[in-house]
This record gives C-alpha cells, sequence and structure tokens, in this order.
C-alpha cells in the first residue's frame, strides 16, 4: 500500500514541533538537520518525492556577484547567511526567556534563516575574519549598526551581493 505524501506545510511543522522538542530538553546538537529541513518544506525546496532538496537553495536566496560570474557549483560553497550557530544560540536565549511556542520559535526561524551562495574564496575570508560561525559586533545590540544586519558579516569582508533579501 503506498501512502501519500504528507504536505509541504505539514512537513514544515513537523519540523518545528522537532526544533521546538530539542530546545525543551536542552539539546541543539540536530539543529542543523531540523532547521534546514524546516526551510526547504516552509520555501518549497523540494525533489521530487515531496523531501527536502538542500541542493536547490543554491545559487537561490543571497547569491555573491563572484559566486553568479563563475557559475560552477564546485567553485561555490552554500550557506547559512546568519550562521546555524548564531541562529541556535538566539534560540536557546528565547528558550532561557520563555518563549518556547511554535510561533516564536518559526519567527526567530523566519528572521534568521536565509541561505547564500559565496565563492570558496570569499567563504575563506569569511574564516579569517572569524565570521564564518559568528555574525560582526553589534548583531544583537539594539542600536548598534549592525544590530539585526543578516548581511553585515558579507559587508564586513567586502563581499558584494547581486541583491539583498
Amino acid at each position: 500500500m503506498k501512502r501519500e505524501p504528507i504536505p509541504p506545510a505539514e512537513q514544515a511543522d513537523i519540523e518545528l514541533k522537532h526544533i521546538q522538542l530539542e530546545l525543551v530538553h536542552g539539546r541543539t546538537n540536530h539543529m542543523r538537520h531540523f532547521v534546514d529541513q524546516y526551510y526547504c518544506f516552509k520555501k518549497g525546496y523540494l525533489n521530487r518525492n515531496g523531501g527536502a532538496n538542500w541542493e536547490a537553495v543554491v545559487w537561490d536566496g543571497v547569491v555573491s556577484t563572484a559566486a553568479r560570474a563563475t557559475a560552477n557549483r564546485k567553485l561555490v560553497v552554500k550557506e547559512h547567511v546568519v550562521p546555524l550557530r548564531v541562529i541556535t544560540s538566539v534560540l536557546v536565549e528565547a528558550k532561557e526567556a520563555g518563549h518556547t511556542s511554535l510561533s516564536a520559535i518559526a519567527e526567530i526561524l523566519e528572521r534568521l534563516t536565509h541561505f547564500g551562495t559565496i565563492t570558496k574564496e570569499e567563504d575563506k575570508r569569511l574564516r579569517d575574519a572569524g565570521l564564518n560561525q559568528a555574525m560582526p559586533h553589534g548583531f544583537l545590540e539594539e542600536g548598534h549598526v549592525n544590530y539585526g544586519d543578516i548581511l553585515s558579516r558579507y559587508r564586513e569582508v567586502g563581499i558584494e551581493l547581486e541583491r539583498s533579501l
């Protein structure tokens, strides 16, 4: 008996519940999987079988001018615009403040979860600047010029984007 595929919106809700469970129980080691799955189902990046298609995110969303110019998948990397470590820390802070509702978690993910495609050289610049898993100073400080600016780490190392979010 063939079962009907679960609609993407329901799949996204399931992943959101996984994230909530992980937070409530103080676990974050599987966040990458759940956050990436949630993003794909929420945004419609699906393979022909209805599963999450992470590769479809490449060349969509935030793309650097240099990455687009190469047009060679082997020379670029797909990455979280706001590093997953930062997203996870914001989720943990929300949990500590008592904000673990599905809507609170979804709002954080909607605001912070975006993917970028940059060249391997640009990725190295982020690493060299200590920004491959972090955001620039002030990203979480109200009133700072970098506050909430999800593209600030790209600007910090001079990565030119073909379009902004």
